[in-house]
Parts: structure tokens; sequence; C-alpha cells
């Protein structure tokens, strides 16, 4: 959804992604998209019921699990606690760490920031702090190119190639002013939010880290969701290989309607997952 810029020439030309502005975006509501916004409604509603009874050390144990899976799909590997026969290794444990670091802040300083460019770089600092980041620029939006394709695929024969620096930046501005001004249901804001940020894949690294918490942030920031407790990246795991083409059919045919009736069903698949673990630990798991 969006054109590409044509950059350099010859044996160097390559082309980068455009993406449309997200506030032209229109999605058009159907009786079945209505039912699907009714269905995740429903399911964030029951899971909010039973978040709220969790203690500060459960609420904990769930940020801990989404961290893990977020950072073994952002890896291709399975979440450290369920990788049965396998060694952890300390950058694994490094990153989850990390990556609960980076959520903490952000979910506090949202009592003082919006949620911002500047504290998505705050939170990807705290998530990119150790050292084989440290060349990858932690905290700071990219200044260069930077491309998706097979190993060893260069620009100009990447699979996909990001916006460059000032395509980037007006799309982010843009992305910043949908977030807070933009007046539709905030779940199908969510899944254009989602489908967007990867777009513009603003970092070098972690975007799909930080892409995964922005979704868990914006629900906790519109109180829709009572908790930051959301295992978000178990259920797109389970949906990964649909995630990935239904990305690229957006790309191709500009069809976000087909990528929000994609979206739903997994933030309510991920919502269902949530529920059937808090019920448990609220029935069986110690207080703090």
């Amino acid at each position: 959804m969006g054109t590409y810029r044509k950059h350099l020439s010859g044996d160097m030309a390559f082309k980068s992604f455009v993406p449309t502005p997200i506030s032209e975006i229109r999605i058009v509501h159907t009786e079945r998209l209505d039912k699907l916004i009714r269905v995740v409604e429903d399911a964030m509603n029951r899971l909010n019921v039973y978040a709220v009874q969790l203690s500060d050390e459960q609420v904990l144990q769930f940020m801990r699990q989404e961290a893990e899976f977020s950072c073994k799909l952002a890896s291709g590997g399975q979440p450290v606690s369920f990788a049965l026969g396998t060694n952890t290794d300390d950058e694994s444990i490094d990153d989850v760490e990390n990556l609960l670091k980076a959520t903490f802040y952000a979910l506090e300083a949202m009592d003082e920031l919006p949620l911002s460019a500047r504290l998505l770089k705050n939170a990807h600092y705290l998530m990119c702090n150790s050292e084989r980041y440290a060349k990858k620029y932690p905290g700071e939006f990219r200044s260069s190119p930077v491309w998706i394709g097979r190993k060893g695929s260069g620009l100009n024969d990447a699979l996909f190639v990001p916006p460059a620096y000032e395509d980037m930046v007006n799309a982010f501005s843009d992305l910043e002013h949908f977030i807070h001004y933009t007046e539709e249901n905030v779940f199908i804001k969510a899944a254009i939010l989602h489908y967007q940020f990867e777009m513009i894949h603003p970092f070098i690294d972690a975007n799909g880290r930080i892409g995964r918490l922005l979704i868990i942030l914006f629900l906790y920031e519109n109180k829709v969701s009572y908790s930051s407790v959301l295992l978000l990246s178990n259920a797109i795991s389970a949906y990964i290989e649909k995630y990935y083409n239904m990305i690229q059919h957006v790309n191709t045919t500009g069809d976000i309607d087909a990528w929000v009736r994609f979206f739903l069903p997994v933030l309510e698949y991920a919502m269902r997952l949530t529920l059937k673990s808090v019920e448990h630990c609220v029935g069986h798991c110690p207080s703090a």
C-alpha cells in the first residue's frame, strides 16, 4: 500500500518503499467488519475482568512471557521458557531483560509523555542497550537505508527496502498524528498502526519488537486494556506465515481492509490465549 522511489542508477540502482500516508487510509465498515470488532471488544472486556485481579508479581510473569515470545519471534526461534532441550544463551536472556526494562519504562513514561517518536526511541535505547547493538544506533531513527532479503542480498536485489530517510521521517510524523487525532475504532487503528510502523521500519534493528510493544502500549493508553498483560507475540507466531503474506498482499494490492480483517482475529486470539492463562493464574497462582 504505497509507491516506490527510485535511487541511483546502473548496477547501484534500487527502489525504496513510500507508504501511503496513514492519514489518507479509509476503512470500509461492513457488517462482517463490525462483527469482528464486537468479537474483539468482547474478548478484551473479558480479559480485563480477570487481568485487574493479578498481583504485581503475576503481571510481571506475563510481561516476561510476552518479552520471551517477542525476542524469540525476532530470532525465528521458540520462546526461551518453552525451548525444551535447548540451551538458553546469555544474549537471549539479555534481550528479554532489556525488553522488559523498555516495557516498564514506556508504561510509566506515558503518564507524562504521549505515545510518540520520543517515547519509542527511549524504549528502543533500553531494548538495545547491549554491546552487540552498539553499532546499530540504539535509541535513534536510522539515517541510512536498510533492506530485507535473503542472506547475501543487497539494496538492488532485496525483497523489500523500507522508506528512505526523508520519506521515513514524514511517514512517522503522519503516524503520530494518526495515533492521537484520527477518529476510528481503536482496534482498527491498532491494526493499521502495526502495519504502517513495520513498513516505515524506523530503526536499524528491533523494529518487530518495538512494533509489537507499540500495540500493547496503544491499547493501554486508550484505556481499552486495563493491564499491560497481552500475549501478542504468542498469537502472531501462530499466524506467522499468513502474517508475512498479508503484509506483502497489502504492499502489492493496497488492500488494507484485508489486513484489518486478518489482524483483528489475531488480536482476539491473543486476548483469548492471555485470558486462559490469567484465569488459571487468578485461581491457582499464589499472590505476591
